[in-house]
Formats: C-alpha cells, sequence, structure tokens
C-alpha cells in the first residue's frame, strides 16, 4: 500500500519444484514488473532456500539456471520493481545477492515493551474475545488482566513473536480441554512456564550444534593442513 506498486510473493522453497519451468516462471515475474505501470514488489520469503552460495552449495541445474535467471534481471537498478528477501539466515546468501542489497534490517528478539503489547493483543484476542463472545462455554476466571499480561511479558525475555503467539492459542485449548471449559490463572502460568522452558531447550540445541559445526570446520582445516604438509 505504501509503495503503490503491485506485487508478488514467493517462497524460496516454491523454485526447486518447478524444475525446468523456473527459468520461464523468473522471466514472467520480471517481463510483468517492466509492463506494469505502476511497478512490481518481489517479497521472496525464506529467501535464503533460493539464493544460497553457488560455491558452497550442492543444487541442482535447473536450480542453478533458475538463480542465474534471477541474477540476471535484478543485474542493474531499475524503477520498475523492488526486491525484499526475508530470511533467519541472510549469512547463507549468495554473494551476487549480497551485493543486490541496498538495505539490511535486522529484526532483533522483541523487547518488554513489545512483549506487552503482543501479550497484551494475544490475551484479548485468543482468551477476552472468545469469552465475552457468548458464542461458547469457553470462559476465563476473573483476575487483574493488566497485571498478569505485565507478568507474563517479563517472564517471556528472549521469545519471538511467534512464540508468544502460540502461547495465547495454548491458553485457549486449555481452556477448552477443562471440564468447565474455564481458563484459571494457574492454568496461564502453567502454558508460560512451558513455553520459556522450550525456549531454553531450542536455545541450548543451537548452541550445541553452532559448537558441533565449529569443531567440524576445525578439523576440516587440521586435515587439510596436514594432507598438504605431508604432499
Amino acid at each position: 500500500m505504501h509503495s503503490g506498486m503491485d506485487y508478488a510473493i514467493m517462497t524460496g522453497g516454491d523454485v526447486a519444484p518447478m524444475g525446468k519451468e523456473g527459468v520461464t516462471a523468473m522471466h514472467k515475474v520480471f517481463d510483468w514488473a517492466s509492463s506494469s505501470r505502476r511497478g512490481v514488489l518481489l517479497f521472496v520469503d525464506e529467501a535464503d532456500a533460493f539464493l544460497r552460495r553457488r560455491s558452497s552449495e550442492v543444487i541442482s541445474e535447473d536450480m542453478r539456471a533458475t538463480l542465474n535467471a534471477f541474477l540476471y534481471r535484478t543485474g542493474e537498478q531499475s524503477k520498475k520493481f523492488m526486491l525484499v528477501l526475508a530470511s533467519n539466515q541472510p549469512e547463507q546468501f549468495d554473494w551476487a545477492i549480497n551485493d543486490r542489497i541496498d538495505e539490511m534490517v535486522d529484526f532483533q528478539s522483541p523487547g518488554l515493551e513489545e512483549r506487552e503489547r503482543m501479550v497484551y493483543y494475544y490475551f484479548d484476542k485468543y482468551i477476552l474475545q472468545l469469552a465475552l463472545s457468548g458464542k461458547s462455554r469457553f470462559q476465563v476466571a476473573k483476575m487483574d488482566y493488566g497485571e498478569k499480561c505485565k507478568e507474563i511479558a517479563q517472564k517471556t525475555d528472549g521469545l519471538s513473536g511467534r512464540e508468544i503467539a502460540k502461547i495465547g492459542v495454548a491458553w485457549q485449548a486449555s481452556g477448552y480441554a477443562s471440564e468447565e471449559g474455564l481458563l484459571t490463572e494457574e492454568m496461564i502460568d502453567a502454558r508460560v512456564n512451558e513455553a520459556v522452558t522450550q525456549h531454553k531447550q531450542k536455545v541450548d540445541w543451537k548452541e550445541s550444534e553452532d559448537a558441533r559445526n565449529k569443531q567440524s570446520q576445525t578439523h576440516a582445516i587440521s586435515f587439510g593442513s596436514g594432507s598438504k604438509s605431508s604432499k
């Protein structure tokens, strides 16, 4: 809406199943951009699945051809299209892609103020609106909702917006699953504590994986050096 442009949305995972049709599809998008009076904003979600480094990744010939077509059509600046790439692993991008990026926006985990707004929003969306609608047996116990949301925001430090949204869904499920259809403060706290514990487990897994990868790279470098010396 703000750009005033037409738009197309794709994910990096859309490309591989296209096979040989990927090149044609890619050219069609940019041909559309060239012919559109408004221009086209192309949004690529999970972009790293498609735009990975060609030098270190084993990709099919069809995928490589589609990537080359993409690079060819984005090689020069143009008023006809705007490219927006979203990725959780931008370090995977091919350097030719990095060269095409004019602005980088890093979204950190939400801070306390953002978490408070999110908790208020999802508590209202999944709990209060449902309880007040009268369309189901779902009820919520009396409590100071504002203070409870602030308390939850304090506990959820480090959680992503998606993880906080899932807590709201878990609250609703707990209320429905109870015998009386009543969501209590104890049930709310239990779901929050579960989410925090699971988040810590995910962090531990990632740290362990990063440590293993680092160790593997070190071994590979040592092996390479030894082979070179012996030769």
